[in-house]
C-alpha cells in the first residue's frame, strides 16, 4: 500500500467516524424529544430498540472495515518478491572482482519505514556474483537460469576495486578500475515514498566530484 494510500484512508475513516457519531448524536437527541409527543410506552420502547440496533450496526460495520484496511496495511509493509536467482553458496568477497554482466530488481521488498528495496548482482562468466541484497554485499555462486525476470541496467562490465559505505549523498559506493562510480542511492518515488536504486557514474558527469568526495570520506567494508 503506497503512502497516499494510507493517508487517504486514514482520513476517511476519521471522517467517517465523526459523521456516525455526531449522526448517533443527533438521533438520540431528536428522538427524545419525539418521544416526548407520544403517548404509547410501547411505542416509544420500540423506537429506541430500532435506533440501538441501528446504531450498533453501523459500528459494527465501521470496525470491520477499519480492520480490513489495518489488514491491507500491513500486508502492504510487508510485500516481498521473491528472487527468480537462486543462490548456491555465500563466501568471502575478494576484490578485484571483474564482472561480464549485471542484473538488477527494483522494489523487492517493502520495508516498515516504507522504504521500497532492490537487489543487484554483478555476475562473472562462472557464475560467481557480488550481490547487494537486503541492503548488504555479499560474494555469491548463483543460478541465473531466470535472470530475464530482472531489468535490464545501463552497467554491463567492470571491475569492482573498493565498495565502501557512505554517508552523504549516497549509503554505499563502489569504484571501478576505470574510474567510474556505482552509486546505491535512496531516492524519492512521490507521495513522500522512497525508493532504492543504483546508478553509473562517470568522471564526465556533472556530479562525480560530489559523490567521488563521498567515496573518499566513506567507510571501507569488512570482507
Amino acid at each position: 500500500m503506497k503512502k497516499w494510500h494510507k493517508i487517504l484512508g486514514v482520513i476517511t475513516f476519521g471522517a467517517i467516524g465523526i459523521c456516525e457519531l455526531l449522526l448517533c448524536a443527533n438521533t438520540y437527541v431528536d428522538l427524545k424529544y419525539i418521544a416526548l409527543d407520544l403517548y404509547w410506552p410501547d411505542e416509544i420502547e420500540r423506537l429506541y430498540q430500532r435506533t440501538n440496533s441501528l446504531s450498533i450496526a453501523l459500528l459494527l460495520n465501521y470496525i470491520i472495515a477499519l480492520a480490513l484496511f489495518i489488514c491491507l496495511w500491513r500486508k502492504g509493509t510487508n510485500k516481498t518478491n521473491p528472487s527468480p536467482i537462486k543462490i548456491i553458496s555465500v563466501g568471502k568477497i575478494t576484490l578485484p572482482f571483474t564482472f561480464e554482466k549485471t542484473y538488477c530488481r527494483l522494489g523487492v521488498f517493502t520495508e516498515n519505514n516504507g522504504i521500497e528495496r532492490m537487489e543487484a548482482y554483478f555476475v562473472r562468466n562462472d557464475k560467481t556474483a557480488i550481490c547487494y541484497k537486503n541492503s548488504l554485499f555479499y560474494q555469491v555462486v548463483i543460478d541465473d537460469a531466470k535472470h530475464d525476470k530482472y531489468d535490464n541496467s545501463e552497467i554491463n562490465t567492470g571491475t569492482i576495486i573498493n565498495i565502501r559505505a557512505t554517508t552523504g549523498l549516497a549509503n554505499y559506493i563502489v569504484k571501478l578500475s576505470d574510474e567510474r562510480l556505482i552509486v546505491f542511492e535512496i531516492l524519492p518515488e512521490g507521495y513522500g515514498e522512497l525508493y532504492e536504486n543504483f546508478t553509473i557514474v562517470l568522471p564526465s558527469d556533472d556530479r562525480y566530484s560530489e559523490y567521488l568526495e563521498d567515496y573518499n570520506k566513506g567507510t571501507e567494508l569488512d570482507y
